[in-house]
Parts: structure tokens; sequence; C-alpha cells
């Protein structure tokens, strides 16, 4: 059944589970950073390797931790993102399906074809709605500046739509740095990835794209200072059974910062 009332929010709210992530290499103003790899709380995941058509994921070492209920629903009743040293925005994503195998020096298309992402679009579907992609790096990359472009069939089954990367992409991009993959025009989502195609080689290092639909974002407005969404003011998103949270920090500043908050999951 659903949570329809605050008393119900407050019944069924789990114990918050923290996070506290030193964010290293050389942060970017205005690129995004997941903190999949980075030590802290809970520990750095491993770089996925499960070859290019990906892995649809239910769960995944490294990621905030996360219990399905007994019974009924779950949802975000609160999340609470903190910067230590700049301003920043912080984003709590599920993390759907991720792959491996991209070879960093072809700028040939190069064809994935995706397993199918699990059912946990923004309706619990498997078609996509609120879905998108990003290329993530786990490895740091050598000389070349790419334009990423993806194939993807959308949230209503349309084929051959594609996407490019909405920041451009840096030589030495460090391990964590995350690239968004725009949408093409009246796109709702991306249901699967037919192909990726880098336009020039980025000569070394690991990337995979990444299928997540994001739960929610605060701003961190002043360094050390904490930023909060609860379950009237986040809109309180559904978590699906075996949702993967993981967070991404899009950096103000070039400061090295750490971050850390909590996300606490209602159930009922």
């Amino acid at each position: 059944m659903a949570i329809t009332n605050l008393d119900q929010v407050i019944a069924g709210a789990q114990i918050p589970q923290f996070y506290i992530k030193a964010l290293s290499g050389t942060l970017v103003a205005g690129r995004p950073y997941s903190t999949f790899y980075t030590a802290g709380i809970p520990g750095p995941a491993v770089a996925p390797t499960p070859g290019i058509s990906g892995a649809a994921l239910t769960s995944y070492a490294g990621q905030l931790p996360f219990t399905n209920p007994a019974s009924g629903n779950s949802y975000l009743a609160r999340f609470v993102g903190i910067s230590s040293a700049q301003i920043g925005t912080v984003t709590l994503a599920d993390r759907l399906w991720h792959n491996s195998g991209i070879t960093i020096t072809s700028t040939s298309p190069q064809t994935v074809n995706s397993v199918a992402f699990p059912a946990r679009d923004s309706s619990g579907t498997v078609n996509g709605a609120g879905v998108v992609l990003g290329v993530e790096v786990s490895t740091v990359t050598g000389a070349g500046t790419p334009t990423i472009t993806v194939s993807y069939t959308n949230s209503v089954g349309a084929a051959g739509r594609t996407g490019t990367n909405i920041i451009a992409t840096n030589a030495t991009s460090a391990a964590g740095t995350f690239y968004p993959i725009s949408l093409q025009a009246g796109d709702l989502g991306v249901q699967s990835v037919q192909s990726v195609t880098l336009s020039a080689t980025w000569t070394s290092g690991v990337i995979h794209l990444v299928a997540y639909r994001p739960l929610v974002s605060v701003q961190c407005p002043a360094s050390g200072s904490a930023a909060a969404v609860d379950a009237l003011t986040s809109g309180m998103p559904r978590m699906f059974n075996n949702t993967v949270p993981f967070v991404i920090f899009l950096p103000q500043t070039t400061t090295t910062t750490s971050i850390q908050g909590s996300m606490t999951v209602t159930q009922g």
C-alpha cells in the first residue's frame, strides 16, 4: 500500500544511512563527479566488468545501503548533503545499469545492445521514464577531448535516438568524472542503449556507461552548511525494490572537498 500522510511517513521511517566521501582528483567547476569509486562511507566500489552489454543492477558493493520493505512501498523521506569546503549540488540517484568494455581509443560506433534495465523507472516499469545516461570515468583518461554520442531507444519505444555529452570532455579526466548525456528533443527517458561512439581517441583510461534515475538534489549553500529535503519538499519519490542509491556531486569551484550527509527511507 502507499504512504498517504505524514503520520505514515513518521511511522515508517527507517534508520538513516550516513555517507561521507573524500573527493579525490582535480575537481572542475560545473563538471559532475561520481563518488562511486572514492574512499569513505560506504567504501569505494570496484569498477564494473560485465562487458559492453552491461548488467542490470539490484545491488552493488559501494552503494548506499538500501533494504526492501517486508511489505508495502519505499519512499525517500529525507536527504541531507554537506560540502566541507565549497558550494555545490549533491544528487541522490538510483543506479539501474552500467557496463564496461568500451574501447577508449576507437572512433567507430561500438555496439552495446544493453541488457534490459530493471523495472525502476519513475513509474516502476522497464520503459525508462525518468532514466538518463552518463559516462563515468573509473581510470584517469589520457589525451583527447572526444564528443560522446550514444544511440538509444526512448521511453516510448522509439529507437534511433541520439544524445551527446552535455559538458565538454577533458584530457586527463580524473577517476569519478561523470559526463551526463543529453536526450533528443521530446524524449523523457531511456529504455535501452544501442551504441556509443567517440569522435576522437581518449588515448587511455577506462570509462563506463551508466543508466540512472535522479531522485533528488540539494544545493550546499556554503562551505560546511547542510542542505536537506524532506518528504514534503522532495516530493517523496518512490524508491522501488532493489534500488541502488549513489551520490553525484556538482562542484562550483576547483577546491578539493568532502561531502557527507544522510539518506532516510520510509516504508509502508
